[in-house]
C-alpha cells in the first residue's frame, strides 16, 4: 500500500479474464452519493488461533474491464466449505449459460441469504475511500445489485463451474466511481451504517538517510533475529510526524538487493518503543520501493484513517498469497489486513 503496489497480484490475478485499458481520472471532487506476510516483534504479543477475525472489515473495489460496472468481493466473509451442497448461496451456475455464468447479478432469497451471513442490511451503505485522491463516496446498499464474478484462477476450460468458484459481492456502477486512482489501487471499502474513515489525514512519508548509530537501540528480539539472519546492515531511513519519530533499517542479501526492512516506531519525546516490524522475507513477499524510489506514486503512508482509531503505517511489503495490512500505532501493535478475496 500503497495498496497499489501490495494488492498489485491480486488484482493482476483477476484481470488475466479481463485485462484492459487504464480507467481515467476526473475532477477531485468529494461526491457522497446519497441514492446511488509481516513479521512482527510484538510490544505486546497475542497469539490467535483460527481463522482471522478483523477488528474492521475492509474490502477491495476491483476493476472490471470493458464493463459498465466494478465489484467488490465480500466472499471472505461469506465463505464457502469447499463444496458446492450450498443451493442457497447462487443458483446452479450449471444450469447457466456458459458466457452468462462467468458474472450474473442474483436476488430474492440469495440476497437476502448473503446479506444475513454477512451482517448487511438494506438500510446499510458502501464507503468507498480513495486515500491518495482524498474522496469518498458513499451509496445505499438497497440500490446495490448482487453479483457472483468467476474468480480469477478459473477460466472458460473449468465450465461448468462450482459454486464456490465465485467471488460474491455487490456490484458497483462505474458512474458512480470517477475520479478514483487507476484500478481503484488506493481505494478501500467498506460497508456498515456509518463511515469509518477519517478524511484528508493521511500523509506520505517522506524518507530521509540517515546514519545506522541512529537507528535506536531496542533489542532485537529472537525472531526477528531469525528474520534477518544471513543478512547485511544496509542503508537507514527516517521520517518524523504525529509525535512520532519512524525507523526503516534495510538488510541486504548476497547481491547487495534489499531483501528485507526492519520498521520501528517510537514516541518523539519519551523516545518509548510503540511498534516493530519485519518486512520482506517470506514465501510469495517481498519488500515494496520507498516513496522517493516507487514509478508509480506514493507507497508509504502514515497518518490518521479510521475514526475513533490510532493512526496508521503502511505500505511496506508485496503480497502475492496474502493480503496487504495496516499497522496501528500502538501498544496493541494490531495489523488489519485487508478481505482481499486471495485464492492463491
Amino acid at each position: 500500500m500503497n495498496l497499489k503496489i501490495q494488492t498489485f497480484f491480486v488484482v493482476a490475478t483477476l484481470l488475466l479474464i479481463s485485462c484492459g485499458d487504464k480507467k481515467s481520472e476526473n475532477n477531485n471532487t468529494v461526491s457522497p452519493v446519497q441514492n446511488a506476510s509481516v513479521e512482527t516483534d510484538t510490544i505486546q504479543t497475542t497469539e490467535e488461533d483460527g481463522p482471522r477475525k478483523e477488528s474492521i472489515n475492509l474490502f477491495n473495489l476491483t476493476y472490471r474491464d470493458s464493463s459498465s460496472v466494478s465489484f467488490v468481493s465480500l466472499s471472505d466473509i461469506y465463505p464457502l466449505d469447499g463444496t458446492d451442497s450450498d443451493s442457497l448461496v447462487l443458483p446452479d451456475p450449471k444450469k447457466i449459460e456458459k458466457k452468462a455464468s462467468q458474472y450474473f447479478t442474483f436476488d430474492k432469497s440469495y440476497r437476502e441469504r448473503f446479506l444475513s451471513k454477512t451482517g448487511i442490511s438494506e438500510s446499510d451503505s458502501i464507503f468507498i475511500y480513495d486515500y491518495a485522491k482524498n474522496k469518498l463516496i458513499a451509496l445505499p446498499i438497497k440500490n446495490l445489485k448482487t453479483a457472483a464474478w468467476i474468480n480469477g484462477y478459473a477460466s472458460e476450460e473449468d465450465w461448468p463451474y462450482n459454486r464456490y468458484d465465485y467471488m460474491i459481492g455487490f456490484e458497483i456502477s462505474n458512474k458512480y466511481l470517477s475520479g478514483l486512482s487507476d484500478y481503484y489501487t488506493d481505494v478501500l471499502v467498506y460497508a456498515g451504517k456509518e463511515n469509518p474513515f477519517v478524511r484528508g489525514q493521511l500523509k506520505p512519508i517522506q524518507w530521509k538517510k540517515t546514519t545506522a548509530n541512529s537507528f535506536p537501540s531496542k533489542t532485537m528480539t529472537k525472531k526477528g533475529k531469525e528474520y534477518v539472519k544471513d543478512l547485511k546492515t544496509g542503508e537507514t531511513h527516517s521520517y518524523t510526524a504525529n509525535g512520532y519519530d519512524y525507523f526503516l533499517q534495510d538488510y541486504l542479501d548476497e547481491r547487495k538487493f534489499v531483501a528485507a526492512r526492519r520498521l520501528l516506531v517510537i514516541d518523539s519525546k519519551t523516545k518509548e518503543a510503540y511498534i516493530e516490524k519485519f518486512y520482506g522475507r517470506g514465501e510469495g513477499t517481498s519488500v515494496s520501493p520507498l516513496n522517493h524510489e516507487a514509478e508509480n506514486g506514493v507507497i508509504q503512508w502514515t497518518g490518521i484513517l479510521f475514526k475513533n482509531k490510532p493512526l496508521v503505517v503502511f505500505g511496506f511489503q508485496y503480497e502475492s498469497f496474502g493480503c496487504p495490512g495496516i499497522s496501528f500505532i500502538d501498544k496493541s501493535n494490531e495489523d488489519v489486513y485487508l478481505q482481499c478475496d486471495n485464492r492463491h
